[in-house]
């Protein structure tokens, strides 16, 4: 758990939903760069997974693999330093190349670790605890962010552009070292039950199998599907506020700050929905904050209205991934664990790329249409997930 809050805290200094679009938006990166981040923050950490969970559900024993991929991703920060370092004398365009390349080396080198942390993870820890562990974690991890959000706006006010940027980056890097070093004292007391690893013809087709017959966890993707579209605004909402009430970089410590806020109380509270009431409730309840939030952009005419979007895109955040991998894992086989999660994001990351289309709406049409796209979306997806998704729980209790 601590592990987990210190990789959380450290990740909020670099937040792609608040501050590496500031970063790209001071580099003179347009609406197409911040759909650019959206699509690499998604489909960078969700396509690597699908084959990585081929090779983990081959592997008795998790930590190692997990351990060595989280060293890899950590490393791509501090190549975000040290091209910050340069950027003064460099050309802008190139550095937001270099930032973009090495941000979507760290997402697929996360994504490679996934299937082998979160297999880690369900094999330590009871399924009627991962929820409230889950929660726990994020808003311990919240408290963290917090003071780092304070020390965020200090670092962007005091040291000149882009110094405070690689000072944040920096800091982001220590703290993931200090998480991964404690993973090191986790404890696999018993080999996980593993499946041979098969060809990527037969691994394809075993996918193809389950989808055609696990109909309830065929219904939960497809429902899925539009929550992944309602969240396009997600990357846009720190450049709109910038823009539209005329705030400085200092306002990005205070955008973070309000987000992790969100993300522990919406942690929290859906990891208590999530274990006492299943997941499936606790997704709509993660949903129905995110079609909150593109609303209250929509109509906000003052900053301080406007902070209420990042609480509750923090909420949303700080629970919809972690309710859909547990989602994810109490549909799977225990074997087939981390190859269910490979399938969930195989089937959601293309979705991603309608950052793109959101960059260009964005641009082109302006920002309150992207976010009344996604309002609908939203309201899609959640009648979609409330009418036509079951809860595992209850079909294991029928079988």
């Amino acid at each position: 758990m601590t592990e987990g809050a210190l990789f959380l805290t450290g990740a909020s200094f670099v937040a792609p939903q608040t501050v590496l679009p500031a970063l790209l938006s001071k580099l003179g990166g347009n609406n197409l760069v911040m759909g650019t981040v959206v699509v690499i923050t998604w489909v960078g950490l969700y396509i690597p997974q699908v084959f990585a969970a081929r090779f983990s559900q081959a592997q008795p024993w998790k930590k190692k693999w997990a351990i060595r991929w989280g060293i890899f991703q950590r490393l791509n920060v501090a190549a975000v330093v040290i091209t910050l370092l340069f950027a003064g004398s460099a050309d802008p365009n190139l550095i937001i190349f270099l930032i973009l390349f090495f941000f979507a080396s760290h997402q697929i080198m996360m994504g490679i670790s996934t299937p082998f942390w979160f297999d880690m993870f369900a094999k330590l820890t009871a399924s009627d605890l991962r929820g409230r562990l889950a929660g726990l974690k994020t808003a311990i991890a919240g408290i963290g962010a917090i003071a780092g959000s304070f020390l965020l706006s200090w670092l962007l006010t005091i040291f000149q552009f882009p110094l405070g940027y690689a000072v944040a980056f920096s800091v982001t890097f220590f703290l993931q070292l200090l998480s991964i070093l404690m993973q090191f004292s986790l404890v696999e007391k018993v080999p996980s039950s593993i499946i041979k690893a098969e060809s990527f013809r037969e691994y394809f087709s075993q996918i193809k199998t389950t989808l055609l017959t696990d109909h309830n966890f065929r219904n939960f993707l497809t429902s899925s599907v539009p929550l992944t579209l309602a969240v396009m605004p997600a990357g846009f909402f720190t450049v709109y506020g910038l823009k539209t009430f005329g705030l400085t970089d200092a306002s990005v410590g205070m955008f973070t700050m309000i987000m992790v806020l969100g993300q522990g109380t919406g942690a929290l509270m859906n990891g208590f929905i999530g274990d006492h009431y299943g997941n499936k409730i606790a997704l709509v309840s993660s949903a129905s904050f995110m079609l909150f939030a593109s609303f209250l952009g929509m109509i906000s005419h003052s900053i301080t209205i406007y902070y209420g979007v990042f609480f509750l895109m923090g909420m949303n955040l700080g629970s919809e991934l972690m309710i859909r991998h547990n989602l994810a894992m109490e549909y799977a086989p225990i074997e087939k664990r981390a190859t269910y999660i490979a399938i969930m994001n195989m089937i959601l990351s293309p979705f991603y790329v309608s950052g793109l289309l959101a960059g260009w709406i964005s641009e082109v049409w302006g920002y309150k249409l992207l976010f009344t796209i996604a309002i609908v979306f939203s309201i899609v997806g959640i009648i979609s997930i409330f009418f036509r998704v079951t809860e595992p729980r209850s079909v294991k209790k029928i079988l």
